[in-house]
């Protein structure tokens, strides 16, 4: 592989998974970029950019913004599998596994920015990158620990506290206070596998309790707010 488009890819995917996040720049580097076949799209709320069961024939790569990875069965139901607001990798899974096409779709929940990279640009360079390799491996444990959250959630806590967990989790990474969870109540209650009516209730109980407030009809978390989330998780 030619060693500086594995430079100009290295460069790029460290800028967007840094801990300041994407800020732009790095010309020189995207425009050697799109020149094999990435490409950046600036896509609007509610946009899809992977269908299940499509051909996997890409590497998409959310550099700010939110998405929601949908699940589907074969009456039509769907469920929220995930909701990603930092940066995340999507469709690495099914090239690392020998799939074929998505196993799931992904949708934008706000105005977002991602990068399209070709799944054969992206293999070859997780063979000779071990800078790359890296950051893949990082962002599939990230991955995987939220399945597990989630399953754990389920499994041991009440349904309140699972709104509570998933509060805690949405703000802990926060950069800014009052921290605005950008997905609906609806998508929420797919996610935790709740009925809206109940997720409605428990959020309620959580806004009596002083862990989160209403503002505009967006759900909003303090930074004092997040502390007794973090303490009241802590305590489960």
């Amino acid at each position: 592989m030619d060693k500086f488009l594995l430079d100009c890819l290295d460069k790029v995917l460290a800028g967007i998974f840094s801990p300041a996040g994407w800020s732009g720049g790095a010309e020189r580097e995207l425009a050697e970029l799109t020149d094999h076949g990435c490409a950046l799209h600036e896509l609007e709320s509610g946009t899809p950019f992977i269908q299940c069961d499509f051909p996997a024939r890409t590497v998409w790569v959310l550099m700010r913004g939110g998405t929601q990875v949908i699940c589907y069965n074969r009456r039509g139901s769907c469920s929220v599998q995930d909701a990603p607001e930092k940066p995340q990798m999507f469709g690495l899974m099914e090239q690392i596994s020998g799939y074929p096409a998505y196993t799931a779709t992904v949708e934008t929940t706000r105005p977002s920015l991602l990068l399209s990279i070709p799944a054969p640009l992206m293999m070859d360079a997780l063979e000779v990158s071990v800078p790359l390799l890296r950051l893949a491996l990082t962002d599939l444990c990230a991955l995987a620990e939220r399945a597990m959250n989630r399953t754990e959630y389920q499994a041991l806590h009440r349904p309140r506290d699972n709104l509570a967990i998933f509060l805690h989790y949405s703000c802990r990474e926060a950069k800014q206070f009052p921290h605005v969870i950008r997905i609906t109540r609806r998508e929420m209650a797919e996610q935790l596998h709740l009925h809206l009516r109940s997720l409605y209730r428990y959020l309620d109980d959580l806004k009596l309790d002083g862990l989160c407030s209403v503002v505009h009809g967006h759900i909003t978390i303090t930074r004092e707010q997040a502390d007794l989330l973090a303490a009241y998780c802590q305590g489960l």
